[in-house]
């Protein structure tokens, strides 16, 4: 019995040895930051975000790649990696080897730096005849016999497989506008993460702050990141299924691909990070791109745009003119429905038979002009000398057409395939000849977000394809822009870091997915764009189309930085905009922020939970360690007014420094009411002046005291000043 079990340890130590020099003793990848533990046991590819002291798990499931593959015999097979070697594997991270099955090997490259976990690379080499790649996930897992008894659906033999309390993707959905949601509270769903979205099945939304690449999952005490390092040759979706998800990456190669190669790799397709709430995971992962060089100034513009008057039919330039000019605008952009048809750059000399009298009457008033540019439709290919090679088209060789909505019942465009040299020299030359004839100072570059999804067409060249098709268009427009004009503005609306060398002024889009729902919608998008803000992102903060959220939309406009508008010239019911309304526009436009690069000062203001969308209520502009800006609003939810220096008020009310100072120590204070009431602030010295400021026009100012170190305003019935713009404290 003694020899028997001494030869049992023997065997048993012998084992563990041979596993040792295999690398699978330590197959545990683990790292510790913030007060939470990522852990990830690599052979059972189970990995877990917890809470360190309290072990509670915030977010389980699998993260080795798996592959959805068309074989060679025509057929569908799911096969996922395995540990082979985990022997390169170190404490911050290093390579481990894979198995496919028996279709191929790999590895993996792992890195751990400052609170984020990434994938580097991954690589496959798949051993005979390559399978056609349908998609690619993390988060998936192959179906057990039990677990097919209970799955909602038999079509695939995987299911996802990460886990948590619930999700939050910024603006997932539309009307009204939200972000977060229990897990399942969806159902059955795709997410766009780029620019794909309503091509994949999703409602539309408008374009901001997408394409962002990344998924928060999570819990009260804590959420995870998963998003991709770099811009991913596929369409990248979070996939969920019941309370399930995963993140896919669609590529559908067994429609497009004639070959494919023996050996693949991608370039960071994973990059994990981690923090006590949604909002500040998403910093963590968007900070890992940094450090970022701050746009110039001069891009923080306030642009009136004219497709709040075009969507209703009114293409009066002039009278336009005249109602921008009313809001001290810096640029009148001339929205959607300029052009003789879709993608062409030439201007529609029916519906606008004065264009050049109405391009020199814009000019003379002082304001700069711009232009909305689609970066992917065209309506006539052939008036341009292209044919079926130079659009994308299905698989039966046919060029396919696509709108906004993706709806099959309307009108649809043809779309530009760049891997055509013909389609790349019209959007070149189109470009150019708008840059250098029509000359102007800003683009509105749209519907990166309006492709059709892999399942319909795609580009022919295999590196253009995916998330890279839209990036590429969008690269394409703002390169030749920059050629004849290196100082021009470009408009988009991610809030990604990748989408920098595109944009240089990230807009917040308007709200015409936010249906009645405007105030709350701005306000999210809001919170969302002090993400950019961060990142040192110029910022337009846009507007509604309804004006009776305007003072809402103004109030976080102070905060986020240049105001724009999408609003109509004329109320719903044809009557002029209320003069009051118009004041406190121009006051923005007087007084906004033009620097760029803020921290947010979250006072009373909700970054959002699973039980609070994102609402701002009082919040303030941190520049350099000073409070430049504060929107103010009465609330029951209290907060520590010592970070405010125990300023009181009654009403709504925007701060905002008029030189790089606080707003206590400014030499010029602009004071925005926009309710009858009270603002008191401390000041250490008496103001030389404080003066009303009406229609742009300084005018003496009696309702003010300065005591004990202490400045009060009185703002009387702003019904019976409607043309005041605010106050301004000179020291």
């Amino acid at each position: 019995m003694k020899a028997s079990l001494l030869s049992y340890k023997s065997w048993l130590y012998l084992f563990l040895l041979l596993l040792s020099l295999n690398g699978l003793a330590g197959n545990v990848f683990s790292v510790k930051s913030d007060g939470y533990e990522f852990y990830w046991d690599m052979a059972n590819d189970s990995a877990l975000l917890r809470k360190e002291k309290t072990r509670q798990t915030l977010w389980k499931g699998s993260l080795l790649p798996a592959f959805w593959l068309q074989t060679e015999s025509g057929g569908r097979q799911y096969v996922k990696a395995t540990l082979s070697d985990v022997s390169g594997l170190q404490e911050n991270g290093g390579v481990v080897k894979l198995a496919f099955g028996t279709l191929g090997s790999g590895s993996l490259e792992i890195n751990y730096v400052q609170g984020i976990v990434r994938i580097t690379k991954l690589t496959v080499n798949w051993n005979d005849t390559p399978p056609k790649l349908i998609s690619m996930y993390f988060g998936t897992s192959l179906l057990n016999a039990e677990e097919k008894v209970r799955a909602p659906t038999q079509e695939y033999p995987f299911w996802p497989d990460w886990e948590a309390a619930g999700i939050c993707i910024p603006s997932a959905k539309g009307n009204p506008t939200q972000s977060f949601f229990r897990m399942w509270d969806l159902g059955h769903a795709t997410l766009p993460l780029g620019s794909f979205g309503p091509s994949l099945g999703t409602p539309y939304a408008a374009a901001f702050p997408r394409p962002f690449y990344s998924c928060a999952m999570g819990n009260q005490p804590g959420w995870i990141v998963l998003g991709a390092g770099s811009i991913p040759d596929a369409a990248m979706v979070y996939k969920i299924q019941s309370s399930n998800g995963c993140l896919q990456y669609l590529y559908r190669e067994d429609l497009w691909n004639k070959t494919t190669p023996n050996q693949r790799s991608w370039t960071e397709p994973l990059r994990i990070a981690w923090a006590a709430t949604a909002y500040d995971a998403y910093k963590a992962y968007f900070d890992s791109f940094g450090s970022f060089k701050s746009a110039p100034g001069n891009h923080q513009l306030n642009v009136w745009n004219t497709w709040g008057d075009f969507k209703n039919g009114d293409f009066n330039l002039k009278a336009i003119t005249d109602k921008a000019l009313d809001f001290k605008a810096d640029i009148l952009a001339i929205d959607d429905s300029w052009e003789s048809s879709q993608g062409s750059g030439i201007w529609n000399e029916q519906r606008f038979p004065k264009y050049k009298e109405d391009l020199d009457y814009i000019r003379s008033k002082g304001l700069k002009t711009g232009y909305w540019q689609n970066i992917i439709w065209l309506g006539e290919p052939e008036k341009f000398g292209l044919t079926n090679e130079d659009l994308l088209c299905g698989a039966d060789g046919k060029p396919v057409k696509t709108a906004w909505n993706m709806n099959p019942h309307g009108k649809g465009f043809y779309c530009l395939d760049p891997s055509s040299v013909k389609a790349v020299a019209l959007i070149r030359n189109r470009t150019q000849t708008i840059v250098r004839e029509l000359k102007p100072d800003f683009l509105k570059l749209d519907f990166g977000y309006g492709i059709p999804s892999p399942d319909v067409a795609t580009a022919r060249n295999p590196a253009l394809r995916g998330e890279n098709l839209a990036y590429t268009l969008l690269r394409l427009v703002s390169d030749a822009a920059r050629e004849i004009n290196p100082n021009i503005t470009i408009q988009y609306y991610s809030i990604h870091p990748l989408f920098r060398p595109i944009q240089n002024l990230l807009a917040l889009d308007d709200m015409g997915d936010a249906g009645g729902h405007e105030v709350e919608g701005h306000g999210q998008w809001s919170i969302w764009s002090s993400l950019a803000g961060q990142q040192s992102m110029a910022i337009t903060a846009s507007s509604g189309y309804d004006w009776n959220a305007d003072d809402e939309v103004l109030l976080n406009t102070a905060i986020v930085g240049g105001q724009s508008a999408v609003l109509p010239r004329k109320l719903d019911n044809g009557s002029p905009v209320p003069l009051q309304k118009i004041s406190k526009r121009m006051a923005l436009a007087l007084w906004h922020r033009t620097s760029v690069g803020w921290t947010p000062v979250w006072l009373n203001s909700q970054k959002g939970s699973l039980s609070q969308e994102p609402a701002p209520n009082c919040w303030g502009r941190l520049e350099n360690d000073r409070l430049t800006a504060l929107a103010l609003r009465e609330s029951p939810v209290s907060f520590d007014k010592s970070v405010i220096r125990n300023m009181m008020w009654q009403g709504r009310w925007a701060l905002i420094s008029q030189d790089e100072q606080s707003i206590f120590e400014t030499k010029k204070l602009a004071i925005i009411p926009f309710d009858s009431g009270f603002v008191e602030l401390p000041l250490a010295k008496k103001p030389a002046k404080v003066v009303a400021v009406m229609n742009k026009a300084e005018k003496p100012f009696s309702a003010w005291e300065w005591k004990n170190g202490r400045l009060t305003i009185k703002a009387r019935s702003l019904q019976e000043n409607p043309s005041m713009n605010g106050f301004l404290v000179y020291q």
